[in-house]
């Protein structure tokens, strides 16, 4: 495993790992995470099996913008679009429709998905190259997400290509589905629930 400084001048260094269908460990704007092109059934499959990943459990998608993924298919109701965009970039992920038309389905086989707009710079400027990304936090099922390179590497030995040192915050995104009209929420974490329902007019 190649360890690298998070900034700006090691992108490029991610970004051909990533477009070679590759896993990379990194810090999110959360977590550390094992990061991944999005739109590759190979990086899906790999991320689960390295994982021992509940198959019917979803991966959160990251991308630069909300536009980015409405024009990959994801659907926003009626002015939630509008009202996300006063929030992200954001450590929230919410859950919203997929299209079956979107090629993200062609990879989730899923009438949904979970995205966020990630708050953090590095991360905004690797997506805007890279396009969608898989980013789940940085462990096997059931054990503790890594908090740096050497439980990346304890955890995931010869099978993560690069690793990027740098702070994290290790707290998991707020995780809330928009698929029943109001906000539902999945997973307290670090944005709080009560500001979302405030943005959405709840």
């Amino acid at each position: 495993m190649r360890k690298l400084r998070k900034s700006p001048e090691n992108i490029p260094a991610v970004l051909e790992e990533i477009e070679r269908e590759n896993l990379v460990c990194m810090p999110t704007d959360t977590l550390y995470g094992i990061v991944g092109k999005a739109l590759s059934p190979k990086v899906y499959s790999r991320i689960y099996e390295i994982k021992g990943r509940n198959p019917q459990k979803p991966l959160i998608v990251l991308f630069d913008s909300l536009e980015s993924a409405e024009r990959l298919g994801v659907s926003f109701p009626h002015k939630v679009k509008e009202k996300l965009s006063k929030v992200f970039p954001e450590r929230l992920t919410v859950v919203l429709p997929l299209k079956e038309s979107s090629p993200l389905f062609k990879v989730l086989r899923r009438k949904d998905v979970a995205i966020r707009v990630p708050k953090d710079e590095f991360l905004l400027k690797l997506l805007s190259e890279t396009g969608p990304l898989f980013a789940p936090s940085a462990n096997p099922e059931g054990m503790r997400p890594a908090e740096d390179c050497r439980g990346c590497e304890d955890y995931f030995n010869g099978e993560i290509s690069v690793c990027l040192e740098g702070e994290s915050l290790n707290l998991p995104s707020t995780l809330v589905s928009l698929l029943k009209g109001r906000p539902e929420l999945l997973r307290e974490g670090a944005f709080p629930f009560e500001k979302l329902k405030e943005v959405l007019g709840e």
